[in-house]
């Protein structure tokens, strides 16, 4: 009786939990426009939604700095979407999405400063994305790579929302994000 309970709990933390992170994470179809955001940053690739407006030049921009920790290994690449109001999380694009390959990783921590955002509310997801292949990797019952959200650890069982990690952005900020290994 005992072990038809955990594995029915099992199988509904399964179906409820880990279907968000496969529709935020997927990457199979890549944006058209690829640009680079900043020149000194040889190593991103960035990948906007076509569907989004860049904002005028008299509209001020902020840059956001964002620092990931607890990295695993060096295996693979860490995919960044950006959300906000018009893609909130869990749209599977966002309106910016960053590809970083995780060389760039030091001591177990990642670090980069990205310009160009207008004010307005946000949030950043993370896929240490370890083999490569543009989604997230599911165990038996828990994903196989790590992920992480903008100043937000997430460790409940319920399904993370938008409004856990978002915050609104009215000048230079920096963001910590911390991996979540199962």
């Amino acid at each position: 009786m005992y072990l038809t309970q955990v594995l029915i709990k099992s199988v509904c933390l399964f179906l409820l939990f880990i279907p968000v992170f496969i529709q935020a994470q997927d990457d199979s179809m890549m944006a058209r426009a690829f640009r680079p955001q900043n020149p000194n940053d040889k190593f991103s690739i960035f990948m906007e939604n076509d569907a989004i407006a860049r904002p005028s030049t008299e509209t001020p921009t902020y840059s956001i700095t964002i620092t990931v920790t607890n990295i695993r290994n060096k295996d693979g690449v860490l995919r960044f979407k950006f959300y906000d109001e018009t893609t909130p999380f869990p749209h599977d694009k966002g309106f910016l999405r960053i590809a970083v390959p995780k060389s760039e990783v030091v001591n177990n921590t990642f670090t980069a400063t990205y310009d160009g955002f207008t004010a307005q509310r946000m949030g950043i997801a993370l896929l240490d994305d370890e083999n490569d292949n543009w989604e997230l990797d599911l165990g038996w019952v828990f994903p196989k790579e790590g992920h992480a959200f903008s100043d937000y650890y997430h460790k409940s069982l319920r399904k993370p929302v938008y409004n856990d990690f978002r915050f609104y952005l009215t000048g230079n900020k920096s963001v910590i994000m911390k991996m979540r290994y199962y």
